[in-house]
């Protein structure tokens, strides 16, 4: 605005200087100069105006316009034919194309609900289209990827039935998986991967499903000093803890008689609390002692060990 006010300042500067010039038929050089300064002048600011003010993509702003204004108007027009078309189905409850479309319509008109219903009356019909099964499944993740898990793994596989080496749907269903955070869902995706013999590029899947293995797999060896041995054995029983670092509960839990220690053992998987448990990368050691068989309040606190690292860790030595 400022710069249009500008303009209209010199314009009119201009206007009063060639009506003296009208009244003096004389023009000095000096007088010469200073137009073409002011010209100069007006011209950049006349420039830098029409950049700015958006003159120059008022065809563009114009042409997106009437696109916003297409598309609100085909919304309210789909809107409209929504009621005419429960009509249609009513009479004709077994047509096909129209359930899918009512269920497009419910989309444009952000009633996904609506559209899910609409999808599955469809899919009773005719459950052969790879389309209309990946657009119901991406309504049921947007409605509650985990509230519906259970039809959505079902049309996951009807997908993978109308074509099993289609790794594009194998990667949908990964995606899936790890949105809703499910570890052993993905493991079975990729178990299913693997063992597809339709599906021939499969080694970094292959190397996905033996690092999430792994995962699940430790074996640390510990092994006890002489002089802490000594120590150890003072007590009728010794608990050998791994703890999550920064957790109050066992990961992993391993229990000797004063008698049966040995100095190298290990602990291991088959140790885990929770059999089904991830294992965790950082843990500590603790050791209690206890004359009793059975994890009590009266158990003595013996060892902590820095933070082990199970990934890397192989064997431990407590000194």
């Amino acid at each position: 605005m400022i710069y249009l006010i500008i303009i209209i300042i010199i314009t009119l500067y201009f206007f009063l200087f060639f009506k003296n010039i009208g009244e003096n038929s004389k023009i000095s050089f000096r007088n010469n100069k200073l137009i073409m300064v002011i010209l100069f002048f007006l011209l950049i600011i006349s420039g830098y105006f029409i950049n700015n003010s958006g003159i120059i993509n008022q065809k563009e702003y114009s042409s997106i316009l009437n696109q916003h204004y297409e598309i609100r108007k085909n919304i309210s027009t789909i809107k409209k034919n929504i009621p005419i078309l429960l009509v249609k189905l009513q009479d004709e409850p077994d047509y096909y194309k129209g359930w899918v479309m009512l269920a497009k319509s419910y989309i444009i008109t952000d009633q996904l609900m609506e559209s899910s219903i609409a999808y599955e009356r469809a899919l009773s019909l005719k459950a052969t289209d790879p389309v209309i099964l990946e657009e119901f499944i991406s309504v049921l993740i947007k409605i509650d990827p985990k509230a519906n898990k259970e039809k959505i793994l079902k049309y996951f596989n009807e997908l993978v039935l109308l074509n099993k080496g289609d790794l594009n749907i194998y990667n949908m269903m990964l995606n899936y998986s790890i949105d809703i955070n499910d570890a052993e869902l993905t493991k079975s995706i990729l178990s299913d991967i693997v063992s597809n013999p339709e599906i021939k590029d499969k080694d970094q899947y292959q190397s996905a499903l033996n690092q999430m293995d792994k995962s699940d797999i430790f074996d640390l060896s510990v092994n006890i000093t002489q002089e802490n041995y000594s120590s150890l054995i003072k007590y009728n029983y010794i608990f050998f803890i791994l703890k999550e670092d920064g957790s109050k509960f066992p990961f992993a839990v391993v229990k000797f008689s004063n008698n049966a220690l040995p100095k190298i053992f290990s602990i291991n998987s088959s140790n885990k609390m929770i059999s089904d448990s991830m294992i965790p990368k950082s843990v500590r050691l603790y050791i209690k002692g206890s004359n009793q068989p059975s994890v009590n309040n009266n158990m003595y606190d013996i060892y902590k060990s820095d933070i082990i690292d199970l990934s890397q860790s192989e064997e431990y030595i407590i000194n």
